[in-house]
């Protein structure tokens, strides 16, 4: 799922800066007002639960604006994979300081990680360990992706274990105390779990069959998919344009204290690995993925958590980020719009207009959806059924029997065996995504699952139960 999110970012951005002037865009320019009410449009016509949305230079904030549940630009969102960048940041402060050798493989600072190929710190920052993409703490290992590109969480969750093992340590302490801190970012936190009861955090919105229902995310713990280095870091969007303004001073804060240097973010932006996505010329440094279309350098990356999604984009050349923070995950549904909100964005950003909101693309996606829901569950519930009020016709001659014996047996092997144990495999057979993914992201999908295949189920043991009860009368 992380790959498809990148990918449609990846189109998303490829069309969005074919013209792009060289006029500087400066605070109050009248294409801000744009921005109201085509953030509003998208609001209603995607369902989204709350909005925040920054433009930035490399001094001010050129433009802001919250809505729905996000009341406040100081409310705290899950950033989702945003947070590598963070992680890398980390990495690359140690390296600066010659406490970290990017060559060097990661059992160096961590004996209990050794495999039988060396998996360098640079592998695991541009994702070409060959660590499977759904990898956790407990199954991963090296796979015959190694060498390429393929995009791990557990890469930058064992990035964090290294940070905290050369200096000495928390994750939570060393990012707090080497970039929130002297950034100025108040109200930013890289240990989960400590939010929990924080009034400051936006809870973020799931969704059911088309609606949105709020509530928590799914905290990290020992055996998670992904932890605070991978995915998990907090921030708001006041604290959010501050980190990106780092990036366009080259590594200074508004104070003037040097982060990194800027040889080093060139480095985490442009030494990179292809994605090898055939369509785009789209690469991943440390931390960034990165793209030149057209002629104009973009930096950016997107993340999900189960019940949010945020983007950022930076325009080195034109001293330019924005950022997207967005309180509700809906991964077939508002996620997959969200391109158009992005493309459209940096149309506006240009002085063009925005494409025409389609206001009906979200209920059709949904009725779509929830048509294949009920199809998969009436399936089910018509095999339960066919078991529970099955008869014979004692009447048929024996040859007909015979016949209609050798097909039941055939459908009801299909039907009560093949379809449940399709329903459970075929998300990880079809689309390499686990059922444990599928519950977070797509709970209704998961639940429809789940159902459909403990109903086709019930009825194989009510079939059982009846042929071998109608058995013993006869006998």
């Amino acid at each position: 799922m992380k790959k498809s999110l990148l990918l449609f970012i990846f189109l998303t951005l490829g069309f969005s800066l074919a013209g792009e002037t060289n006029e500087k865009i400066i605070k109050g320019d009248s294409r801000f007002e744009e921005f109201d009410s085509y953030l509003k449009e998208i609001k209603k016509a995607y369902h989204i639960p709350g909005i925040a949305f920054i433009v930035t230079d490399s001094e001010e904030t050129l433009y802001s604006k919250n809505l729905g549940q996000c009341t406040s630009l100081d409310q705290q969102f899950f950033i989702g994979s945003m947070s590598k960048s963070f992680t890398a940041l980390s990495v690359m402060q140690l390296v600066e300081k010659g406490l970290i050798n990017l060559e060097d493989d990661i059992s160096v600072y961590l004996p209990e990680y050794k495999f039988e190929k060396t998996v360098s710190i640079r592998q695991l920052l541009n994702h070409t360990s060959g660590f499977d993409t759904h990898a956790r703490f407990s199954d991963f290992k090296i796979t015959e992706s190694y060498g390429k590109y393929e995009y791990a969480n557990i890469n930058y969750d064992l990035l964090g274990k290294i940070i905290e093992k050369v200096s000495g340590k928390s994750y939570e302490d060393y990012v707090a105390e080497n970039i929130f801190s002297p950034i100025g970012m108040k109200n930013s936190n890289a240990k989960a779990i400590s939010l929990k009861t924080s009034s400051k955090l936006l809870k973020g919105n799931r969704n059911y069959f088309g609606f949105f229902k709020q509530g928590e995310a799914d905290y990290p713990v020992e055996n998670s998919w992904f932890h605070e280095p991978a995915g998990y870091i907090a921030s708001t969007p006041h604290d959010y344009e501050k980190y990106l303004r780092m990036y366009l001073n080259g590594g200074l804060t508004e104070k003037g204290e040097r982060i990194i240097k800027k040889e080093t973010i060139d480095s985490m932006w442009y030494e990179n690995v292809s994605l090898g996505v055939s369509e785009y010329d789209a690469y991943y440094g440390k931390g960034w993925n990165y793209m030149n279309y057209d002629g104009q350098k973009l930096v950016f990356h997107g993340g999900q958590v189960e019940n949010g999604i945020t983007y950022m984009f930076i325009l080195p050349e034109k001293k330019l980020a924005v950022c997207f923070m967005i309180n509700a995950n809906d991964y077939f549904g508002t996620t997959s719009l969200m391109n158009n909100a992005v493309w459209n964005s940096l149309a506006i950003l240009k002085g063009n207009s925005p494409e025409k909101v389609n206001h009906a693309s979200y209920i059709l996606i949904h009725l779509f959806l929830n048509l294949i829901y009920f199809a998969m569950l009436a399936l089910s519930c018509f095999m339960l059924i066919k078991a529970i009020v099955s008869k014979h016709n004692k009447a048929e001659k024996q040859e007909i029997k015979k016949v209609r014996r050798v097909i039941g047996i055939i459908l009801n092997i299909l039907g009560y065996v093949v379809w449940p144990v399709f329903l459970l495999t075929f998300t990880k057979a079809l689309i390499n995504t686990p059922l444990w993914v599928v519950k977070s992201y797509v709970p209704d999908f998961y639940c429809i699952i789940w159902l459909s295949a403990f109903l086709a189920v019930a009825g194989g043991i009510i079939k059982l139960f009846l042929y071998f009860f109608s058995a013993a009368e006869k006998r």
